[in-house]
């Protein structure tokens, strides 16, 4: 067994000594890929933004995305782009909602080799590639439907790509056209997910340029194109959406970037120190690596000329080696101080930071096993058993949360949608199923009924809000779509035709709540919740139809559509 074990972790530093990098580049694709489709989505997150994806591409409204048919201006439309596209050319799946976090763990990934295999080595690079793919944080966020690791990749790209063009520049090699990328990943970044795509990378070179004293890399990095590129991929979303809704700019900067970022009253509020424990957790056991780079010994050596090169050669590479961990030093300090001021902290908002521990990880792991032959030899059998017991994390985290999953509406909207017609009306009650629509290939909006005179609705971080929110930017359709119990008996009594509804809603508690499905059998039923179907006919409007509302609907007709 023991010879075993020697024979393997050889063969693995002979394979991060000399890696092929068709090899690199299509196994991160894979491993990243592997598992993708195995989790339903999870509830309300992956539902919301796969919905708003499949809304936006069913109704054609491209530049404006939608939920339940109104303005949703929560986010930017980067991911919901993506989707659509992923939709469109695959079908709308469990794994195309999620192949947008895919592509950008991806990239980030090979941008990180990239970057580490030109200014730190080929082992460094592997390691720190091996390191970032398999910390069970990243492997799951990159298969999972919402904007945490799309903006996260870009961010840690826009860092990586900037941090090379500087790099570049004080090497005297060309820079331009790498510098003119920094303002195209910077803008994508603010259509991910807001200002922090700008401000996060920004900060962090910054802080490392004026550590580092490399005063160059500020004219370098605010190069006029490279400024002209970034206002180039940014503005014309939010002007055409300025102009549409004359709110959306103070809505979308100051309430969702400022206010909710300084504000106390939205979910999960957590501690100052909340996300140190996180990511030492969920980034294990690549954190466990990271107490050698706390010790002097570990800086001290980028200050050691190597005697296997020429003095001057060796003082480049030495000097960048010292840039390189700075850079992921201050990586680290600003992506966890930044997260941690708002009182509101949810695990994703971290990802950002995982390219920098992977890194600053590698960096330690190299440090051992290039060093003496006791420490090496500990040191390369600790990596081994690093990245096996990281591996079984990722897979194994995968299985337990396939097996722990909640039940949500896909089941029970796939057995409906064989006899749901296009023309069917769908009624939510009391809940917004993020889900269903795509599920059921709904096309247009569904009727969501609740008391929505609640005073408190703008206050609450939830399904409601999100809904009220985006009723703001259209009153007609929030007036559509928003309804009472009322208004729902009203508008289904009004019909002169008979039409078939389908209401969905929760069994233990709906068949009694409400009068219209009050000694009437789920369609179809699951766990938690049903399909009702309705067919207005004259036996519905006899049992739920009283003379005085068929006496108001006659003056005005309210349609379904």
């Amino acid at each position: 067994m023991s010879a075993f074990v020697s024979s393997a972790v050889a063969a693995l530093r002979r394979w991060i000594a000399a890696p092929s990098d068709i090899v690199v580049f299509l196994g991160t694709g894979i491993w990243l890929l592997f598992l993708i489709g195995l989790r339903p989505l999870t509830m309300p997150d992956e539902g919301r933004y796969g919905g708003v994806a499949w809304e936006m591409l069913t109704s054609g409204l491209h530049l404006v995305p939608t939920l339940d048919g109104m303005p949703f201006f929560h986010k930017p439309p980067l991911y919901y782009w993506m989707a659509e596209a992923a939709y469109a050319l695959f079908g709308a799946h469990v794994w195309t909602a999620r192949l947008p976090s895919w592509l950008a763990a991806w990239a980030v990934a090979m941008v990180l080799y990239a970057f580490l295999r030109r200014w730190r080595g080929p082992m460094t690079a592997t390691v720190a590639l091996l390191a970032l793919i398999t910390q069970p944080i990243f492997f799951g966020a990159a298969q999972f439907a919402n904007l945490d690791m799309l903006v996260a990749g870009l961010i840690g790209m826009t860092i990586l790509v900037g941090a090379s063009v500087v790099l570049r520049a004080s090497a005297g090699q060309p820079y331009r056209a790498l510098s003119l990328l920094v303002g195209v990943l910077a803008g994508l970044g603010v259509l991910a997910k807001g200002l922090i795509g700008l401000v996060l990378p920004g900060a962090v070179l910054v802080l490392w340029l004026v550590l580092r004293r490399r005063w160059r890399g500020f004219s370098v990095l605010l190069w006029p194109p490279v400024l002209a590129v970034f206002l180039a991929m940014t503005l014309p979303w939010f002007w055409v959406m300025q102009t549409r809704f004359p709110d959306f700019l103070h809505y979308f900067f100051v309430y969702q970037q400022f206010e909710r970022f300084a504000a106390t009253g939205f979910n999960n509020v957590q501690p100052f120190w909340f996300y140190l424990p996180v990511v030492a957790a969920l980034a294990v056991p690549w954190t466990l690596w990271l107490g050698g780079a706390m010790r002097k010994e570990f800086w001290r050596n980028t200050r050691r000329p190597s005697p296997a090169r020429p003095v001057q050669m060796a003082a480049t590479l030495v000097d960048m080696s010292a840039d390189v961990r700075w850079l992921m030093v201050c990586w680290l300090a600003v992506i966890l101080v930044f997260f941690s001021l708002p009182a509101s902290k949810l695990i994703g908002y971290i990802l950002p930071v995982l390219p920098a521990v992977a890194a600053l990880a590698a960096e330690v792991i190299i440090a051992g096993v290039t060093g003496a032959a006791p420490r090496r030899d500990k040191s390369n059998r600790r990596f081994a058993f690093s990245l096996t017991l990281a591996v079984l994390f990722c897979v194994g985290g995968t299985v337990i949360a396939t097996v722990k999953a909640r039940p949500n509406s896909v089941d029970l909207g796939r057995a409906a949608s064989a006899e749901m017609d296009p023309a069917d009306t769908l009624i939510a009650l009391h809940v917004y199923p993020y889900d269903l629509p795509m599920t059921l290939r709904l096309a247009a909006p569904m009727w969501v009924v609740d008391d929505w005179t609640q005073a408190d609705i703008p206050t609450r971080d939830n399904w409601r809000k999100e809904l009220f929110d985006a009723g703001r930017f259209d009153g007609a359709a929030m007036q559509r779509n928003l309804i009472s119990e009322q208004e729902m008996t009203r508008r289904l009594c009004a019909n002169a035709v008979n039409e078939t509804y389908w209401v969905w809603g929760e069994p233990s508690r709906d068949a009694t709540r409400y009068a219209i499905l009050r000694d009437r059998a789920p369609r179809y039923t699951d766990s938690r919740r049903a399909l009702w179907r309705i067919d207005v006919d004259n036996a519905f409007r006899q049992a739920h139809c009283a003379a005085a509302v068929l006496s108001a609907s006659e003056d005005s007709p309210t349609r379904r559509r």
